[in-house]
């Protein structure tokens, strides 16, 4: 007869009783019917993805730090090797593709899960966000963005969400700063106030330390409301108008090939050329997703042409991810 062993004296757990307490600040429980829900919205969605040949990966809750910038929640291992939760799938995916998936074009590859952040880069409290996304790699044109879009859309209309994409470009806000010969300091104030729509203080900031000419003249356009697709073409003629580089124009002509590849979306879209927020490694188109009933964004994404060289293997992209903590309660 088998004994069972006695535990040794290292193997037991002589911790205090842990009294039962709420999750931490940023995080939550899902129990039952919103566990339920969450998981019927990532089978519509992966049943999408998995429909317009997306296949998944599923990366790992912890990796290099290097991965992530700044956002990313931090620690060392005991071999003193600074690792970092996961803070963004797109950083991931972009290692995966450029290292075990080297050379391959296109990519088409989707994922979901969670990511843990900081509320504000390298400080502050954390939160986690669910989140499913797709990614489209090895592919330059701009068809590929238009695939993006319309999967974007899709994927709310299959959650049964009215929406709408607002459209930009942070290669073109990077041009104009160029073009201005904006530094680091003035690029980022300039990138502030038109994120906020602050008319006031771009028109100082451009008074003071931008020379006169087209490219304070294009810089000011940007704190202009979106406009429909139905009026983009009047906004984008005013700014071709005003583009003070190649670099410039060749931006906005990406977002009208855009327009022009993505009818018939099934959402509404308009562009925004003061759409410039996003994380760092974005290079070209970027967009919002909006919901009917929802404040704020649903979701976002764009073009990182670079993304990839990070990693050895430069190769254009485009993807876009979902805020599910958002959506769910908004789907049917």
């Amino acid at each position: 007869m088998t004994r069972a062993l006695a535990p040794s004296a290292s193997a037991v757990d002589n911790r205090p009783f842990v009294q039962p307490a709420t999750p931490l600040p940023g995080t939550q429980d899902l129990l039952f019917e919103a566990a339920r829900r969450l998981r019927r919205c990532e089978a519509t969605l992966c049943a999408r993805f998995e429909a317009k040949g997306y296949a998944e990966v599923i990366p790992p809750a912890i990796e290099a730090a290097d991965v992530f910038g700044p956002e990313a929640f931090r620690a060392l291992d005991r071999s003193g090797r600074l690792i970092a939760l996961r803070a963004d799938f797109t950083a991931q995916v972009a290692r995966i593709a450029a290292t075990r998936l080297s050379g391959m074009s296109p990519l088409r590859l989707y994922y979901r899960g969670s990511i843990v952040r900081r509320v504000a880069p390298d400080s502050g409290p954390v939160h986690e966000r669910l989140q499913a996304g797709c990614e489209l790699v090895g592919a330059a044109g701009a068809e590929a963005d238009a695939e993006i879009l319309a999967l974007a859309a899709a994927s709310l209309h299959a959650l049964g969400i009215r929406g709408r994409i607002s459209l930009g470009s942070t290669g073109y806000f990077s041009a104009l700063a160029a073009a201005a010969g904006a530094g680091g300091r003035l690029a980022a104030a300039l990138n502030d106030a038109i994120d906020r729509k602050d008319l006031p203080t771009l028109r100082s900031l451009c008074e003071r330390e931008v020379t006169p000419g087209k490219a304070r003249d294009a810089l000011l356009l940007l704190a202009q409301p979106p406009r429909p697709q139905t009026e983009a073409g009047e906004l984008l003629s005013r700014a071709e108008a005003l583009a003070p580089t190649e670099d410039a124009l060749k931006a906005l002509q990406r977002i009208s090939a855009a327009l022009g590849a993505a009818r018939s979306l099934g959402a509404e879209l308009e562009v925004d050329l003061g759409e410039v927020r996003g994380l760092g490694y974005y290079t070209g188109i970027v967009f919002n997703l909006y919901a009917t009933g929802a404040p704020r964004p649903v979701g976002g994404g764009g073009r990182y042409d670079t993304l990839l060289g990070r990693f050895g293997d430069p190769r254009p992209a485009v993807g876009f991810s979902l805020d599910l903590d958002a959506l769910v309660p908004l789907a049917c």
